[in-house]
């Protein structure tokens, strides 16, 4: 019985992948660094005279290299040596912070705020570089069984680190000067790259399993027959469709809600509390849903899921429209909680699906398509509500309806469509 509930604990998870979780550990850590100077960094935009164009070069500097993540992935697939070019990435990371803090020595102007934000930029790149290199690994050291677990555990720590990161990030900032906290993230980049140093010896057997069939291909290549092999599976289609559309709500919905509270009465103690309220329930919901992902609706697929949210976007459309707070919150909550379920099952149906010497090009082309959504919501939507506020609310409620239909399209309109096990 004591075997038993090792087993099925998240400890007998980690006892039965250890090599899985040394390497998940070392890139959370390396997530630190991703946010830490994130604040800072605006922080700093904020203070200039042209606060604007700086807040929106910092946006973009964080913003591109995701979308560059299809290229990246790809060029990391042809990389032989993965550890060895994760190793170059994190010190390249840490020099480019170490270059940041220098530049901080110097007053800040916009032109010092391009510079930064070109490096951030730079170092964003390594960064998903490095992301693409240790998604081989994921396959070979995981059982199928498990990956589910996996990426859900994957999941709510990244969330968790994200937050604690870019709070960190916040209160070091009332502590330290600006330079200080661009040399603490360069010395976060060189630890990443000592900790992968000392695991690269002991993955040596494993890095050797992941068999190189692409590096006689151009990456344009690659990137075109990655899209080919996405689209061309129905299931992994609408699944993808649906949860960058899904996340583009999100997008969406924080910008309408910021103008909804300016013309309501209902607020919870104030409008800036009511506004972090709403963050804080979706993250909370992405954190709770990956944690139940393996534990509820396991006989219900990922299309019914997403079904369900697509609803819940119509719901809160309609607490908009009436003007109750409290069902925007709890559709917007519920949403998020349908969203973390199914994001580890998505990721754990691409990476069983697909292997592992394709895996880096295949999860950082997904990874990109996700995120394409959000900025652009998050523009449309403000706009819309320049033709009446209550004419956005409405648009949210036909987001969610066209989110029905395209599922519709794409899993019954195709007979002979092709669908993953």
């Amino acid at each position: 019985m004591q075997k038993f509930l090792i087993k099925r604990s998240k400890f007998g998870f980690i006892k039965r992948n250890k090599q899985f979780t040394q390497l998940t550990s070392i890139n959370l850590f390396s997530k630190i660094g991703d946010r830490l100077f994130y604040t800072t960094m605006l922080t700093l935009a904020a203070a200039l005279p042209q606060a604007n164009i700086a807040v929106m070069i910092i946006s973009i500097s964080e913003t591109v290299p995701i979308l560059m993540g299809i290229i990246l992935g790809n060029l990391a697939d042809k990389q032989p040596r993965k550890f060895r070019g994760m190793i170059q990435s994190s010190l390249t990371r840490a020099l480019l912070y170490l270059s940041i803090g220098l530049l901080l020595n110097y007053r800040s102007t916009l032109s010092l705020i391009v510079i930064i934000a070109t490096l951030n930029f730079i170092s964003d790149l390594f960064g998903n570089y490095s992301s693409a290199l240790s998604a081989p690994f994921t396959k070979i050291l995981v059982s199928a069984d498990d990956m589910t677990q996996a990426q859900g555990l994957v999941s709510i720590t990244s969330q968790l680190v994200n937050v604690l990161a870019t709070l960190g990030g916040s209160l070091l900032l009332t502590i330290f000067l600006a330079k200080t906290i661009a040399v603490i993230n360069a010395g976060v980049f060189l630890l990443v790259s000592v900790f992968f140093g000392l695991l690269s010896t002991h993955f040596a057997t494993t890095e050797n399993k992941i068999i190189d069939h692409t590096s006689k291909r151009p990456v344009w290549r690659l990137v075109v027959e990655n899209l080919q092999t996405l689209v061309t599976n129905k299931k992994a289609l609408n699944d993808l469709c649906q949860l960058a559309l899904i996340n583009g709500f999100f997008g969406g919905i924080t910008p309408i809600f910021v103008l909804f509270l300016q013309k309501t009465k209902v607020i919870i103690f104030s409008r800036a509390i009511t506004i972090s309220l709403l963050s804080s329930l979706i993250t909370l919901g992405l954190i709770i849903g990956s944690a139940l992902s393996l534990k509820v609706w396991r006989n219900i697929t990922t299309h019914v899921l997403c079904c369900y949210a697509n609803l819940l976007i119509v719901v809160t459309s309609l607490g908009f429209i009436l003007n109750q707070l409290y069902i925007i919150l709890l559709g917007s909550s519920l949403t998020a909680l349908l969203l973390g379920i199914v994001s580890p099952r998505f990721s754990t149906m691409i990476i069983n699906h697909y292997p592992a010497e394709r895996l880096g090009g295949i999860v950082t082309t997904v990874n990109s398509l996700l995120v394409l959504t959000p900025p652009l919501t998050s523009f449309i939507f403000p706009v819309l509500a320049n033709f009446g506020l209550t004419f956005s609310y409405y648009c949210l409620g036909v987001y969610g309806l066209m989110l029905l239909s395209l599922s519709y399209l794409i899993l019954h309109r195709q007979t002979n469509s092709t669908t993953l096990n």
